[in-house]
Protein backbone atom coordinates (compact mmCIF):
# COMPACT_ATOMS: atom_id res chain seq x y z
CA UNK A 1 0.00 0.00 0.00
CA UNK A 2 1.00 3.58 -1.18
CA UNK A 3 0.42 6.33 1.07
CA UNK A 4 0.27 10.52 0.77
CA UNK A 5 -0.36 12.23 3.42
CA UNK A 6 -2.31 15.93 2.76
CA UNK A 7 -2.04 18.37 5.62
CA UNK A 8 -5.32 21.49 4.65
CA UNK A 9 -4.60 24.79 5.99
CA UNK A 10 -3.40 28.06 4.65
CA UNK A 11 -1.73 28.55 7.94
CA UNK A 12 0.78 25.76 7.37
CA UNK A 13 1.73 27.61 3.91
CA UNK A 14 1.91 30.88 5.81
CA UNK A 15 4.63 29.45 8.17
CA UNK A 16 2.35 30.39 11.35
CA UNK A 17 2.07 26.95 12.86
CA UNK A 18 4.99 23.71 11.80
CA UNK A 19 3.62 21.05 10.14
CA UNK A 20 4.33 18.37 12.83
CA UNK A 21 1.12 16.04 12.04
CA UNK A 22 2.77 15.23 8.78
CA UNK A 23 5.80 13.85 10.88
CA UNK A 24 3.71 11.90 12.88
CA UNK A 25 1.58 10.39 11.14
CA UNK A 26 4.35 8.97 8.89
CA UNK A 27 5.81 7.36 11.81
CA UNK A 28 2.61 5.80 12.23
CA UNK A 29 2.09 4.69 8.77
CA UNK A 30 6.01 3.42 8.88
CA UNK A 31 4.99 1.11 12.09
CA UNK A 32 1.75 -0.33 10.29
CA UNK A 33 4.17 -1.34 7.44
CA UNK A 34 2.47 1.76 5.29
CA UNK A 35 5.34 3.57 3.00
CA UNK A 36 4.44 6.80 2.76
CA UNK A 37 5.51 8.34 -0.74
CA UNK A 38 4.18 11.61 -0.95
CA UNK A 39 3.57 14.64 1.87
CA UNK A 40 1.15 17.80 0.34
CA UNK A 41 0.22 20.79 1.85
CA UNK A 42 -2.23 22.47 0.31
CA UNK A 43 -4.09 25.97 1.38
CA UNK A 44 -8.38 26.34 2.64
CA UNK A 45 -9.03 26.74 -1.61
CA UNK A 46 -11.28 24.35 -3.30
CA UNK A 47 -9.74 24.69 -6.34
CA UNK A 48 -6.49 23.96 -5.17
CA UNK A 49 -7.94 21.39 -2.72
CA UNK A 50 -9.23 19.02 -5.67
CA UNK A 51 -5.71 19.47 -7.58
CA UNK A 52 -3.88 18.07 -4.74
CA UNK A 53 -6.96 15.41 -3.57
CA UNK A 54 -6.85 14.13 -7.85
CA UNK A 55 -3.16 14.04 -8.09
CA UNK A 56 -2.66 11.99 -4.27
CA UNK A 57 -5.78 9.99 -5.96
CA UNK A 58 -3.32 9.07 -9.38
CA UNK A 59 -0.37 8.21 -7.18
CA UNK A 60 -1.47 6.30 -4.01
CA UNK A 61 -3.72 3.94 -2.56
CA UNK A 62 -4.19 5.34 1.22
CA UNK A 63 -4.96 9.25 1.79
CA UNK A 64 -4.52 10.49 5.03
CA UNK A 65 -5.47 13.88 5.57
CA UNK A 66 -5.71 16.21 7.97
CA UNK A 67 -7.30 19.33 8.78
CA UNK A 68 -10.51 21.41 7.34
CA UNK A 69 -12.66 19.46 9.44
CA UNK A 70 -13.85 22.22 12.19
CA UNK A 71 -16.75 24.21 12.03
CA UNK A 72 -15.31 27.57 9.76
CA UNK A 73 -16.13 28.85 6.46
CA UNK A 74 -12.79 27.56 5.38
CA UNK A 75 -12.90 24.49 6.43
CA UNK A 76 -13.37 22.42 3.44
CA UNK A 77 -11.78 19.11 3.46
CA UNK A 78 -15.03 16.88 3.69
CA UNK A 79 -17.21 19.60 1.48
CA UNK A 80 -14.65 18.98 -1.73
CA UNK A 81 -13.77 15.35 -1.25
CA UNK A 82 -17.41 14.41 -1.26
CA UNK A 83 -17.90 16.33 -4.51
CA UNK A 84 -15.05 14.48 -5.67
CA UNK A 85 -16.23 11.44 -5.40
CA UNK A 86 -19.92 11.89 -5.86
CA UNK A 87 -21.17 11.31 -2.77
CA UNK A 88 -23.33 13.81 0.12
CA UNK A 89 -23.01 15.19 3.09
CA UNK A 90 -24.81 13.76 6.43
CA UNK A 91 -25.60 14.41 9.42
CA UNK A 92 -23.72 11.59 12.31
CA UNK A 93 -26.42 11.94 15.08
CA UNK A 94 -23.83 10.65 17.92
CA UNK A 95 -21.70 13.76 16.44
CA UNK A 96 -24.23 15.85 16.67
CA UNK A 97 -25.67 14.86 20.21
CA UNK A 98 -22.02 15.52 21.37
CA UNK A 99 -21.57 18.62 19.89
CA UNK A 100 -24.79 19.52 20.95
CA UNK A 101 -24.22 18.32 24.59
CA UNK A 102 -20.84 20.24 24.71
CA UNK A 103 -22.67 23.17 24.06
CA UNK A 104 -25.35 23.03 26.47
CA UNK A 105 -22.72 22.79 29.68
CA UNK A 106 -21.98 26.45 28.45
CA UNK A 107 -25.31 27.75 27.32
CA UNK A 108 -25.05 27.85 24.04
CA UNK A 109 -27.47 27.04 20.93
CA UNK A 110 -26.06 25.37 18.27
CA UNK A 111 -25.24 27.12 15.05
CA UNK A 112 -25.26 26.40 11.90
CA UNK A 113 -21.73 26.47 12.08
CA UNK A 114 -21.14 24.45 15.08
CA UNK A 115 -23.85 21.76 13.44
CA UNK A 116 -20.64 21.70 10.07
CA UNK A 117 -18.87 19.70 12.56
CA UNK A 118 -21.19 16.89 12.89
CA UNK A 119 -21.51 16.13 8.50
CA UNK A 120 -19.55 13.43 7.61
CA UNK A 121 -19.16 11.81 3.63
CA UNK A 122 -22.07 9.22 3.01
CA UNK A 123 -20.74 6.07 3.58
CA UNK A 124 -17.82 6.62 5.42
CA UNK A 125 -16.96 4.92 9.01
CA UNK A 126 -17.35 7.90 11.57
CA UNK A 127 -14.17 8.26 14.20
CA UNK A 128 -15.20 9.44 17.27
CA UNK A 129 -12.94 12.46 18.59
CA UNK A 130 -12.40 11.49 22.39
CA UNK A 131 -10.39 14.98 22.47
CA UNK A 132 -12.61 17.36 20.44
CA UNK A 133 -16.04 17.59 18.01
CA UNK A 134 -15.41 16.97 14.92
CA UNK A 135 -14.85 13.52 14.49
CA UNK A 136 -12.67 11.96 12.13
CA UNK A 137 -13.67 9.59 8.79
CA UNK A 138 -12.48 6.29 7.09
CA UNK A 139 -13.42 5.81 3.71
CA UNK A 140 -12.88 2.77 1.48
CA UNK A 141 -13.43 3.10 -2.39
CA UNK A 142 -12.87 0.33 -5.09
CA UNK A 143 -9.23 1.77 -5.51
CA UNK A 144 -8.80 3.90 -2.41
CA UNK A 145 -8.93 4.33 0.88
CA UNK A 146 -9.16 7.83 2.77
CA UNK A 147 -9.00 9.05 6.13
CA UNK A 148 -9.68 12.30 7.22
CA UNK A 149 -8.47 13.24 10.55
CA UNK A 150 -8.95 17.27 12.59
CA UNK A 151 -6.08 19.25 12.49
CA UNK A 152 -5.54 20.00 15.75
CA UNK A 153 -2.46 17.41 16.97
CA UNK A 154 -4.20 16.56 20.13
CA UNK A 155 -7.37 15.22 18.45
CA UNK A 156 -5.68 13.59 15.77
CA UNK A 157 -3.21 11.44 17.98
CA UNK A 158 -6.39 10.37 19.72
CA UNK A 159 -8.45 9.46 17.09
CA UNK A 160 -5.48 7.04 15.42
CA UNK A 161 -4.90 5.51 19.08
CA UNK A 162 -8.42 4.90 19.88
CA UNK A 163 -9.27 3.48 16.17
CA UNK A 164 -5.96 2.10 15.06
CA UNK A 165 -7.47 -1.70 14.95
CA UNK A 166 -10.66 -0.07 12.89
CA UNK A 167 -8.28 1.31 10.31
CA UNK A 168 -6.48 -1.57 9.72
CA UNK A 169 -7.69 -4.65 10.43
CA UNK A 170 -6.76 -7.74 11.83
CA UNK A 171 -3.80 -8.14 10.83
CA UNK A 172 -1.32 -7.79 13.72
CA UNK A 173 1.97 -5.20 13.50
CA UNK A 174 4.32 -5.11 15.30
CA UNK A 175 7.28 -3.05 15.83
CA UNK A 176 10.55 -2.44 17.54
CA UNK A 177 13.12 0.21 17.68
CA UNK A 178 16.81 -0.08 17.75
CA UNK A 179 18.90 2.72 18.95
CA UNK A 180 22.71 3.58 18.06
CA UNK A 181 25.48 5.40 18.48
CA UNK A 182 28.82 6.23 17.89
CA UNK A 183 27.81 5.87 14.09
CA UNK A 184 26.14 7.65 11.22
CA UNK A 185 23.54 6.75 9.14
CA UNK A 186 25.39 6.65 5.98
CA UNK A 187 27.85 4.43 7.94
CA UNK A 188 25.30 1.99 9.45
CA UNK A 189 23.28 1.85 5.70
CA UNK A 190 26.26 0.76 4.51
CA UNK A 191 26.57 -2.34 7.14
CA UNK A 192 23.25 -3.38 6.93
CA UNK A 193 22.64 -2.83 2.82
CA UNK A 194 22.44 -6.26 2.43
CA UNK A 195 20.03 -6.93 5.05
CA UNK A 196 18.09 -3.50 4.52
CA UNK A 197 17.53 -4.59 0.80
CA UNK A 198 16.14 -7.87 1.40
CA UNK A 199 14.19 -7.59 4.09
CA UNK A 200 10.87 -6.62 3.14
CA UNK A 201 8.56 -8.44 5.63
CA UNK A 202 9.79 -7.59 8.79
CA UNK A 203 11.24 -4.34 7.41
CA UNK A 204 13.79 -2.03 8.16
CA UNK A 205 13.73 1.39 8.31
CA UNK A 206 16.17 4.03 9.61
CA UNK A 207 16.44 7.20 10.87
CA UNK A 208 18.64 9.63 11.94
CA UNK A 209 18.29 11.71 15.24
CA UNK A 210 21.29 14.85 16.70
CA UNK A 211 24.24 12.75 16.77
CA UNK A 212 22.35 9.29 17.00
CA UNK A 213 20.86 6.70 14.42
CA UNK A 214 17.60 4.55 14.94
CA UNK A 215 16.11 1.22 13.14
CA UNK A 216 12.34 0.57 13.10
CA UNK A 217 12.00 -3.05 12.75
CA UNK A 218 8.33 -3.53 11.51
CA UNK A 219 6.80 -7.25 11.07
CA UNK A 220 3.09 -7.96 9.97
CA UNK A 221 1.56 -11.77 10.68
CA UNK A 222 -1.71 -13.04 11.26
CA UNK A 223 -0.56 -13.69 15.19
CA UNK A 224 0.54 -11.55 17.49
CA UNK A 225 3.27 -13.83 18.55
CA UNK A 226 4.58 -15.29 14.96
CA UNK A 227 5.19 -11.09 14.21
CA UNK A 228 7.65 -10.90 17.29
CA UNK A 229 9.50 -13.97 16.38
CA UNK A 230 9.84 -12.42 13.24
CA UNK A 231 11.19 -9.35 15.08
CA UNK A 232 13.34 -11.34 17.24
CA UNK A 233 14.97 -13.03 14.29
CA UNK A 234 15.51 -9.89 12.36
CA UNK A 235 16.69 -8.19 15.37
CA UNK A 236 19.12 -11.09 15.75
CA UNK A 237 20.89 -10.46 12.49
CA UNK A 238 21.03 -6.47 12.64
CA UNK A 239 23.41 -6.89 15.80
CA UNK A 240 25.32 -9.77 14.73
CA UNK A 241 26.75 -6.71 12.11
CA UNK A 242 26.42 -3.51 14.50
CA UNK A 243 26.29 -4.88 18.23
CA UNK A 244 28.84 -2.66 19.19
CA UNK A 245 26.95 0.87 18.90
CA UNK A 246 23.58 -0.88 19.94
CA UNK A 247 22.67 1.10 23.03
CA UNK A 248 18.63 0.50 23.95
CA UNK A 249 15.35 0.32 22.48
CA UNK A 250 12.47 2.10 21.67
CA UNK A 251 12.05 5.82 23.06
CA UNK A 252 14.87 5.41 25.83
CA UNK A 253 18.05 7.95 25.99
CA UNK A 254 21.50 7.58 26.46
CA UNK A 255 21.26 8.91 30.04
CA UNK A 256 18.28 6.22 30.63
CA UNK A 257 20.35 3.49 29.61
CA UNK A 258 23.75 4.58 31.93
CA UNK A 259 21.69 5.09 34.76
CA UNK A 260 19.96 1.92 34.80
CA UNK A 261 23.32 -0.15 34.10
CA UNK A 262 24.92 1.88 37.14
CA UNK A 263 21.82 0.71 39.13
CA UNK A 264 22.10 -2.48 37.92
CA UNK A 265 26.11 -2.94 38.45
CA UNK A 266 25.51 -1.67 41.98
CA UNK A 267 28.11 1.31 40.93
CA UNK A 268 28.01 5.20 41.22
CA UNK A 269 28.70 7.82 39.73
CA UNK A 270 30.36 11.16 39.84
CA UNK A 271 30.94 13.81 37.08
CA UNK A 272 33.33 16.87 36.34
CA UNK A 273 32.42 19.28 33.72
CA UNK A 274 34.48 22.03 32.03
CA UNK A 275 33.17 23.07 28.09
CA UNK A 276 29.57 21.08 28.85
CA UNK A 277 29.20 22.74 31.65
CA UNK A 278 26.96 20.54 33.54
CA UNK A 279 25.36 19.11 30.84
CA UNK A 280 26.36 15.52 31.63
CA UNK A 281 25.13 15.86 35.21
CA UNK A 282 21.67 18.02 33.95
CA UNK A 283 21.35 14.94 31.45
CA UNK A 284 21.26 12.36 34.39
CA UNK A 285 19.36 14.44 36.65
CA UNK A 286 16.48 14.83 34.40
CA UNK A 287 15.42 11.51 35.25
CA UNK A 288 13.47 10.27 38.37
CA UNK A 289 15.44 8.35 40.64
CA UNK A 290 18.65 9.49 39.69
CA UNK A 291 20.42 9.68 43.05
CA UNK A 292 19.80 6.12 43.13
CA UNK A 293 23.20 6.26 41.12
CA UNK A 294 24.32 9.80 40.25
CA UNK A 295 26.35 11.24 43.68
CA UNK A 296 27.41 14.58 41.79
CA UNK A 297 28.55 16.86 39.75
CA UNK A 298 31.20 20.17 39.26
CA UNK A 299 31.32 22.64 37.06
CA UNK A 300 34.64 23.73 37.10
CA UNK A 301 34.61 26.07 34.08
CA UNK A 302 38.06 28.40 35.74
CA UNK A 303 41.49 26.98 36.02
CA UNK A 304 40.97 28.17 39.57
CA UNK A 305 37.69 25.85 40.08
CA UNK A 306 39.44 22.70 39.06
CA UNK A 307 42.39 23.67 41.41
CA UNK A 308 40.28 24.34 44.24
CA UNK A 309 37.56 21.61 43.98
CA UNK A 310 39.47 19.06 42.18
CA UNK A 311 43.03 19.36 43.43
CA UNK A 312 44.39 19.64 39.88
CA UNK A 313 47.68 20.71 39.73
CA UNK A 314 48.33 24.08 38.85
CA UNK A 315 52.13 23.41 37.11
CA UNK A 316 49.81 20.68 35.13
CA UNK A 317 47.42 23.36 34.25
CA UNK A 318 50.09 26.16 33.24
CA UNK A 319 52.26 23.86 30.91
CA UNK A 320 49.62 21.56 30.10
CA UNK A 321 46.72 23.79 29.76
CA UNK A 322 43.23 23.08 30.83
CA UNK A 323 42.46 21.37 27.35
CA UNK A 324 44.88 18.03 27.73
CA UNK A 325 44.61 14.55 28.48
CA UNK A 326 46.84 14.64 31.96
CA UNK A 327 44.13 17.61 33.09
CA UNK A 328 40.84 15.47 32.24
CA UNK A 329 42.63 12.47 33.62
CA UNK A 330 43.30 14.46 36.99
CA UNK A 331 39.21 15.99 37.02
CA UNK A 332 37.62 12.49 37.09
CA UNK A 333 40.13 11.47 39.93
CA UNK A 334 39.45 14.31 41.77
CA UNK A 335 35.42 13.83 41.04
CA UNK A 336 36.08 10.44 42.25
CA UNK A 337 37.86 11.27 45.35
CA UNK A 338 35.36 14.05 46.25
CA UNK A 339 32.17 12.47 45.62
CA UNK A 340 33.25 9.04 46.79
CA UNK A 341 32.38 7.40 44.04
CA UNK A 342 32.95 4.19 41.75
CA UNK A 343 33.13 5.84 38.45
CA UNK A 344 33.52 9.54 37.63
CA UNK A 345 33.74 11.13 34.02
CA UNK A 346 35.70 14.19 33.42
CA UNK A 347 35.12 16.23 30.32
CA UNK A 348 37.09 19.47 29.14
CA UNK A 349 38.13 20.77 25.75
CA UNK A 350 37.19 23.53 23.12
CA UNK A 351 33.84 24.37 21.76
CA UNK A 352 34.44 27.35 20.08
CA UNK A 353 33.90 29.43 18.75
CA UNK A 354 37.72 30.44 19.54
CA UNK A 355 40.12 28.59 21.00
CA UNK A 356 41.86 29.73 24.71
CA UNK A 357 44.06 26.70 24.62
CA UNK A 358 46.33 26.58 21.13
CA UNK A 359 44.16 23.28 20.97
CA UNK A 360 41.79 23.24 17.72
CA UNK A 361 38.30 23.72 18.06
CA UNK A 362 36.11 21.14 18.71
CA UNK A 363 39.24 18.90 20.81
CA UNK A 364 37.39 17.30 23.55
CA UNK A 365 39.20 15.13 26.37
CA UNK A 366 37.03 12.58 27.92
CA UNK A 367 38.42 10.48 31.20
CA UNK A 368 36.69 7.71 33.16
CA UNK A 369 37.83 7.38 36.26
CA UNK A 370 37.47 3.50 37.86
CA UNK A 371 38.46 1.65 40.44
CA UNK A 372 41.27 -0.24 38.02
CA UNK A 373 42.64 3.06 37.04
CA UNK A 374 41.76 5.80 34.67
CA UNK A 375 41.48 6.17 30.94
CA UNK A 376 41.15 9.02 28.66
CA UNK A 377 39.43 9.37 25.04
CA UNK A 378 40.30 12.29 22.52
CA UNK A 379 37.27 13.42 20.68
CA UNK A 380 37.72 15.71 17.50
CA UNK A 381 34.55 17.13 16.17
CA UNK A 382 34.39 19.69 13.24
CA UNK A 383 34.55 23.20 14.43
CA UNK A 384 30.85 23.76 13.39
CA UNK A 385 28.36 24.49 16.02
CA UNK A 386 29.96 25.45 19.73
CA UNK A 387 26.39 23.63 20.97
CA UNK A 388 26.86 20.62 18.59
CA UNK A 389 30.49 20.42 19.86
CA UNK A 390 28.91 20.08 23.12
CA UNK A 391 26.00 17.60 22.70
CA UNK A 392 28.58 15.21 20.59
CA UNK A 393 30.43 15.57 24.08
CA UNK A 394 28.29 14.48 26.49
CA UNK A 395 26.67 11.75 24.14
CA UNK A 396 30.45 10.39 23.45
CA UNK A 397 31.03 10.32 27.16
CA UNK A 398 27.71 9.08 27.98
CA UNK A 399 28.83 6.24 25.56
CA UNK A 400 32.22 5.91 26.77
CA UNK A 401 30.71 4.92 30.39
CA UNK A 402 27.95 2.26 29.12
CA UNK A 403 31.08 0.48 26.98
CA UNK A 404 33.13 0.22 30.43
CA UNK A 405 29.71 -1.15 32.19
CA UNK A 406 29.18 -3.02 29.81
CA UNK A 407 32.55 -4.64 29.85
CA UNK A 408 32.75 -5.29 33.71
CA UNK A 409 28.89 -6.66 33.22
CA UNK A 410 30.13 -9.94 31.41
CA UNK A 411 33.95 -10.18 33.47
CA UNK A 412 33.51 -13.26 35.76
CA UNK A 413 32.96 -12.75 39.68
Amino acid sequence: MKAEIIAVGSELLLGEIANTNAQYLSEWLASCGIDVHYHSVVGDNEARMTDVFKQAQARADLLVITGGLGPTEDDLTKEVLAKLLGRRLQVDEVAYSRIEGFLKTRGRMMTDNEKKQALVIEGADVLSNGAGLAPGMSLKTADHQYILLPGVPREMKQIIADHFDHLFGQETIKSRTLRFFGIGESALNDRLTDLIRSSQNPSIAPYAELAEVRLRLTAKAAQEQVAIEMLDGLERLVLAEVEDYFYGYGETSLPEVVLRTCEEAGVTLAAAESLTGGAFASGLTDIAGASNSFRGGAVVYDDAAKRNLLSVSETLLREQTAVSADVAIAMAEGARRLYQSNLAIALTGEAGPTSNSGKAVGTVYCALATPDGTEVVEFTYPAFDRGMIRLRSVKDAYFLLLKYLKKIAVQPK
